[in-house]
């Protein structure tokens, strides 16, 4: 596990610019060891590109880094690591060896790191261990990671950023993919960073789950940081008011039309055991949802 003791990490005065576009315009940003941070912006906001240049993706234009007030030089993504700072994102396949075992794949720099030799049995106890100290008794770690869920996927690369004495951790929109089970069971896994002095920076679109777990808020607009806030200091209407720069209802208004004739009607669909028994029909000027766990 992570070490006990509390960090604080901040950005100030972070600038990034492409052709034609300023994505970034001087964003402050702090998160302390400790806290499960919400960094919360509609598509484009800037909130990706800020956590690129926490991560080593991005080089800043201007601003500083700095870990305990010890100014960071990130230029590339190992110096991050190097650092304490990893992320974990919802395309887990890329960021997994799916041939490689659970064990090699939480142990990677163990086994990249040029060594000639390799104790394997080590390794795997150490792996076995680490999971253990997170409550993740349930996978193999001598299982190919290929083989595993979404979920599990999810969890080896938590206990891969822990192995490597990650500080803080990025969890860039984890749920995502996952079923309200399991998404459970990562916000129980995020509780136990946050009580080991892990610092965690949550990206999610579900406000709800903001609300659920989160210590802080923060909101970005047009590449700029418009509100941190303690979360029991606000609300979902407010966020989404600060994200949009207006509120719901006036970015969106709804359309008031007369409701029509059928346009399109399906019943008794089914496909396998997928699909079962499904019926539904859409009227001329009416919007209909569909919705459901993964």
């Amino acid at each position: 596990m992570a070490s006990s003791s509390v960090s604080l990490l901040n950005m100030l005065g972070i600038t990034k610019s492409f052709p034609g576009v300023r994505a970034l315009n001087k964003v402050d940003f702090e998160v302390r060891g400790g806290e499960i941070h919400a960094l919360l912006g509609a598509n484009g906001a800037g909130k990706s590109t800020l956590m690129k240049v926490l991560s080593g993706a991005y080089r800043a234009d201007e601003g500083t880094i700095a870990i305990d007030s010890r100014p960071l030089a990130i230029e590339q993504p190992l110096d991050a690591i190097r650092f304490g700072i990893q992320c974990v994102y919802q395309e887990v396949d890329t960021a997994l060896v799916p041939q490689l075992t659970v064990a090699e794949n939480i142990m990677l720099d163990r086994i990249t790191g040029g060594r000639r030799w390799i104790d394997w049995s080590a390794l795997q106890q150490d792996a076995a261990r680490l999971l253990s100290e997170l409550g993740l008794t349930g996978i193999d770690v001598k299982r190919q990671a290929g083989e595993l869920s979404i979920a599990q996927k999810q969890l080896v690369l938590i206990a891969r950023a822990l192995a490597q004495q990650a500080k803080f951790i990025i969890f860039d929109e984890p749920t995502a993919p996952l079923s309200n089970e399991e998404a459970d069971q990562l916000f129980r896994l995020m509780n136990r960073l946050k009580a080991d002095g892990v610092g965690c920076i949550f990206i999610s679109h579900r406000l709800a789950e903001v609300f659920r777990i989160s210590d802080r808020v923060t909101v970005m607009r047009d590449g700029r940081r418009i509100s941190t806030k303690a979360a029991a200091d606000t609300n979902a209407a407010a966020v989404v008011e600060e994200m949009l720069g207006k509120k719901f209802d006036e970015e969106f208004p709804k359309a008031q039309v007369t409701i029509g004739d059928t346009l399109l009607e399906a019943r008794g669909l089914t496909s396998g055991t997928k699909v079962r028994d499904i019926s539904l029909s859409v009227r001329q000027g009416e919007i209909v949802g569909v919705v459901g766990l993964v």
